[in-house]
């Protein structure tokens, strides 16, 4: 599961604006552009510590530390600015804390998970052993052939046990 980040997504949101605008280009044309942002982080697929940017249909990949693209494109100045972005000390260092602790909370998930793995494994083997031995009880009961119980071989027990007493 993607972990969104909406601090981050705001933040980056506000830096592209900012490094954009000039005199002749005002941020409510350059803004519209970043409506549909997002920075997400997902742990589960990669280990190494990085973050997502998907912008619009483009979605790329970057290292947190060092920043740089692992995949994909966000295509043209955007992903220098986010690369600048990412680069800043605060913004770098707030990354790698947030990464930190999804790790943690993604190991938690796992080994909670797997807790509760062999506690099913641990009561369906229980219920499992309880019905094999349910079976071998019966199997030693009767002997069965390809046709049925064999009779002649249940009255031959039961004549031996006669025997023993």
């Amino acid at each position: 599961m993607a972990e969104s980040i909406k601090a981050f997504e705001n933040s980056l949101r506000d830096y592209l604006v900012n490094a954009q605008q000039d005199s002749y280009n005002g941020a409510g044309k350059i803004e519209y552009r970043y409506n549909n942002l997002k920075v997400y982080m997902e742990p589960k697929k990669n280990k190494t510590p990085h973050f997502y940017v998907s912008l619009g249909i483009s979605q790329a990949c970057y290292m947190i530390n060092p920043v740089e693209k692992i995949m994909g494109g966000i295509g043209g100045n955007d992903e220098r600015y986010v690369i600048m972005w990412a680069n800043r000390p605060n913004i770098n260092g707030e990354l790698r804390k947030h990464w930190a602790y999804l790790m943690k909370a993604t190991t938690i998930d796992v080994e909670e998970f797997i807790e509760n793995e062999k506690l099913v494994v641990n009561k369906v083997s229980k219920e499992t052993q309880e019905i094999l031995e349910e079976d071998a009880a019966q199997v030693a009961s009767e002997i069965i052939t390809g046709a049925g119980v064999d009779n002649k071989h249940a009255v031959d027990l039961s004549e031996n046990n006669n025997n023993n007493k």
